[in-house]
Order: C-alpha cells, then structure tokens, then sequence
C-alpha cells in the first residue's frame, strides 16, 4: 500500500530566520518570527488503508408472475386477479407484510387463429392476463414464499436476490477494517524513519467503496399440488469493500 511522508525541514527554517536578521534591526521581533516559523507545519504521513468485511444479508426480494387465459378480457383478468390475490394472501399468512408486496405489471392480450375443416374454418379468439408483483421478505422467509407462491398457482417466479434491511451496516463495519489498516501502516512506517504516530490531521473515506453482490437465483413452479420437498433458500454472504486515506501527524521518536 503506498505511503506519502512530508516532513518539515530545518534548513527553510533557518534560512528564514536569517532573512529576518537581516531585515530588522529587532533581535526580539526575529525571535518570534523564527519560532512562529519553525512551528507552523508539523510532519505528516498520508495512509491509504483497505477493509473488507462479509455481512450475512437479511432480506430477500423476488417477482411473482400470474398467466391466465380465457375467451374473453373480463374472464381472462377475473381469473389473473383471483389467482395473485389468493397467492397473495398465502404470502402474507407467512408474516410478510402488505408493504413488501408490490404490484409491477397487469397487462391483457389476445391472439386469434381459425379452426375447423378446410371450408368452414371459424375465429377463435383468447385473451390472456399477465400480472406480476414483487415480494420483499424477511431473507429466513424466502423458500417459504416460493412454495406459497407456487402451489397456489404462480405461473413463475424469478429474480431472488438479497440485500440489507440497513445497508449502512456493511459499510461502516468496512470502514473501520479500513482504518485499523491505516493505523497499522502508518505506526510501522513512522517507526521505520524514526518517528512516531501523534495525530490525526485528516480522514477521507473512499465514495467508490462497493459492496460486491451474489448472483440472482431463480425459481419457477406451477399450480400443482403435493409438492413434498420445501425449497431451501441460501442467502449466503455479501462482501463490503471500503478504502480510506488518513493524513496522520508525527514527531521525531524519542527512544
């Protein structure tokens, strides 16, 4: 990890002493000058240091998708809107709330095609109703959500991922890695010139820290009953990354 040292050199200080010696006549007022001078900037060392930390994620987001047709659009959405809300309510009866169930899409098409001998081919119209919704648990409720789902007749569902009821937690946990690695540098190389560690001057946390997430899973099942084995669901660990420079203080050792 590279490390920046800036220490103040005695001889600019001793050329300024001289120039004022020469400017006044004052031996006091070239005192002062030459104290406040030689004090006015203190050694420092700049730090780059690096954390990382891997946080257990503990919600769990993915989309629900209801396909129902028939012959007519009322029948084909009557029948899309009876199944998401009967799979709806299964979803909540496990301890999801109703804000972590949202509503994405309720879209209705037809398609047609004719049917029948050769001459004396008849229209068949179908319509089909699409709805989809997103579900935001409690990461633990998950494979739950996905049988519910499933066995009260989602056409699909997609798109698990994981994320933090408070994303901040991850990233504080990094920064303070990244820190303690600062720290650690810096001790070592204030002692390696012969120095020693007094201060901090300045602390800069890195805006491009980044958490690096899992990939999505997905899952897809149909209305039929029976299903005998639950589907367990992996959460896993999300590793948070953080940087940091900290400008740091130090004076001649005195071992």
């Amino acid at each position: 990890m590279p490390s920046r040292i800036a220490l103040g050199m005695p001889a600019l200080a001793a050329l300024a002493v001289s120039a004022l010696l020469l400017s006044t006549a004052s031996t006091a007022i070239a005192d002062t000058a030459a104290t406040a001078d030689t004090s006015a900037s203190p050694a420092t060392l700049t730090v780059e240091g690096e954390g990382q930390v891997n946080v257990v994620p503990d919600l769990a987001s993915l989309n629900v998708t209801v396909n129902r047709s028939e012959k007519t659009s009322r029948a084909a959405l009557s029948a899309a809107n009876a199944r998401t809300d009967l799979i709806t309510r299964a979803i909540r009866a496990l301890g999801v709330p109703s804000s972590g169930i949202q509503t994405q899409s309720v879209n209705v098409s037809n398609t047609s095609h004719k049917a029948g001998p050769k001459h004396n081919r008849h229209l068949i119209r179908q319509f089909t109703a699409t709805e989809s919704f997103s579900v935001t648990s409690a990461a633990s409720l998950a494979g739950a959500v996905v049988d519910a789902a499933t066995h009260k007749g989602a056409s699909s569902v997609n798109g698990l991922s994981f994320s933090f009821s408070n994303p901040a937690a991850g990233q504080i946990a990094a920064n303070k890695a990244a820190l303690a690695n600062a720290q650690q540098q810096a001790n070592a190389a204030a002692a390696t010139l012969g120095y020693t560690v007094v201060g901090v001057q300045s602390v800069n946390l890195n805006p491009q820290s980044g958490v690096v997430s899992p990939g999505t899973t997905s899952a897809a099942g149909s209305a039929a009953p029976g299903a005998a084995t639950p589907t367990t669901v992996h959460p896993g660990v999300q590793q948070v990354d953080a940087e940091v420079e900290v400008v740091y203080t130090i004076a001649p050792s005195s071992a």
